[in-house]
C-alpha cells in the first residue's frame, strides 16, 4: 500500500491521501519552524512531566505503535490544516482520510478552539495527547 506517516493527520496514510505541500507547511509552521513534542516522563501529585523528542522520532513511536504529546498551539494548527486539507481535496486528485472528514472532528476542533479562547489558555502548555495504537479503529 506504501502509507506514509502523515503530521497532519498523526497516522498512516495511502499516498493519495497526503498533501504534500501542506504537510510541509505544516511541519515549518510550529515556533522556530518546527513543532516540539514529548513523551510522559511520569506522573506526579504535581501532575505530567514530560521530556522533549525530536520532530524525526514521530514516525518511529508510531511504528512502535506509541504514544506521543503535542502543544495547544499543535492541536490548533491540526484543526487549521486538516480544513484546509478538506478544502483542497474537494479540487485536486486527492483523499481526505474519513475520521477528519466528518462533522464530528469539524465539531471536537472548533470547540476546542472556542475553549481554549474562552479561558484564555496558554498555548505552549502541553495537553494534546497523539495515541500510538488503535488511533482510528471503526473510522
Amino acid at each position: 500500500m506504501g502509507c506514509r506517516y502523515d503530521h497532519i493527520a498523526v497516522d498512516w496514510l495511502p499516498p493519495h491521501c497526503i498533501d504534500d505541500e501542506l504537510t510541509s507547511e505544516f511541519d515549518g509552521a510550529g515556533p522556530n519552524g518546527t513543532w516540539p513534542y514529548f513523551k510522559l516522563e511520569g506522573v506526579s501529585l504535581l501532575g505530567a512531566s514530560y521530556v522533549p523528542i525530536e520532530a524525526n522520532e514521530i514516525e518511529k513511536l508510531a511504528r512502535e505503535g506509541r504514544d506521543y504529546y503535542a502543544t495547544r498551539s499543535w492541536h490548533v494548527a491540526h484543526c487549521m490544516f486538516t480544513w484546509r486539507k478538506q478544502f483542497r481535496s474537494r479540487f485536486s486528485d486527492g483523499s481526505m482520510e474519513p475520521w477528519n472528514n466528518k462533522e464530528g472532528h469539524i465539531k471536537h476542533c472548533s470547540m476546542y478552539i472556542m475553549d481554549m479562547l474562552q479561558k484564555g489558555q496558554r498555548l505552549d502548555e502541553v495537553d494534546t495527547f497523539i495515541p500510538g495504537k488503535a488511533r482510528h479503529d471503526g473510522d
